[in-house]
């Protein structure tokens, strides 16, 4: 609805494949309208697109809406209509089982209308099984081979702490003395406010060598900073299934996780990594200091593991599979 033709990423899918309304609205839903008649079944992206999903089902009853559920979309409160009809009139993919629980628990859908579908490596995302550390990243910032290494890429908003990094920068002070190779690598746009915060925090607790926030990482070099570190650290508490966690354990890092959201899908309840509680510093130290000491840590077998169950080919299966099954 809101992209152009322009924005079509041919590795995905053909431009004669793709059409972008690039904002309009109303010739959006009259094209919708007028696929409605000849479709079998309509998957809608977001929870906002629902009312489109009303019109289909309102047009040809016998269409199959399914609607994909990712994460704060669907756990907040929504309209009675909308309850209603994800009730009564659709089906319900969730990247997560806790997104799943959610979607029970807050709006009473029934568990038989909602299938989980968790997330996928990119398949275009280049996994290497050369697992040493990139010399140029070394380099640029400062960090000596044997350091360990701990890296969160994330959004830094003022708004939103819900991703807990300010804890991480807590236990590597409370470490420090004890582990002085220890390296907390932050990346990730930061809004201004949120970069004066937690540079004064790391300043407060004197980290300006051990902590550093290295801001926006482009594409092309965020598998290098997975292999940078040692360990990927997001002890997070709203990820609706947490596509980093397992980008991270592809690349064969060690990874800690937060247990009251979707990183427990992506940490495969503990399989791929730590999960820990989100809130609690102890734990987030104690999960860090375990990692540091981890002898038996193999990063060929956490990709492989990490590829077997999030691959891309596996999840084609698993879509098929859905889409197969979905019956009116």
């Amino acid at each position: 609805m809101y992209d152009n033709n322009t924005h079509t990423d041919q590795r995905y899918i053909a431009k004669s494949s793709f059409k972008g309304f690039g904002g309009k609205r109303v010739s959006f839903a009259l094209a919708l309208i007028k696929k409605a008649f000849s479709t079998d079944k309509l998957i809608l992206s977001h929870i906002n697109l629902l009312l489109f999903g009303k019109i289909v089902k309102r047009l040809k009853p016998s269409a199959k809406i399914i609607l994909w559920a990712h994460g704060i979309e669907v756990w907040r409160a929504i309209p009675n209509w909308k309850k209603k009809f994800l009730q009564e009139k659709s089906e319900i993919w969730a990247v997560s089982n806790y997104t799943k629980h959610q979607l029970i628990e807050r709006h009473q859908i029934p568990s038989a209308n909602i299938k989980v579908l968790n997330n996928t490596i990119d398949p275009f995302y280049k996994v290497s099984e050369d697992f040493s550390k990139p010399s140029n990243l070394l380099e640029r910032y400062q960090i000596k081979p044997n350091d360990f290494v701990l890296f969160t890429l994330t959004r830094l908003s003022a708004t939103e702490h819900a991703k807990n990094y300010d804890l991480v920068i807590n236990a590597v002070k409370a470490l420090k003395d004890r582990l002085p190779q220890l390296i907390y690598v932050i990346g990730g746009k930061a809004d201004e406010q949120e970069q004066i915060r937690l540079t004064q925090l790391i300043e407060k607790h004197k980290l300006t060598e051990s902590v550093k926030i290295i801001g926006f990482i482009e594409e092309r070099e965020i598998e290098a900073h997975y292999h940078l570190a040692d360990c990927f650290v997001l002890p997070s508490k709203k990820e609706g299934f947490g596509i980093v966690l397992i980008e991270a354990a592809a690349c064969g890092c060690q990874v800690i996780g937060g247990n009251v959201d979707g990183s427990t899908d992506a940490l495969l309840n503990g399989e791929l990594g730590q999960i820990v509680a989100p809130d609690s510093e102890v734990e987030i130290i104690e999960a860090i200091q375990k990692a540091i000491h981890n002898t038996q840590h193999q990063p060929k077998l956490q990709q492989e593991l990490t590829l077997q169950d999030f691959g891309f080919e596996r999840y084609i299966d698993k879509v098929s599979c859905l889409i197969a099954k979905s019956v009116n």
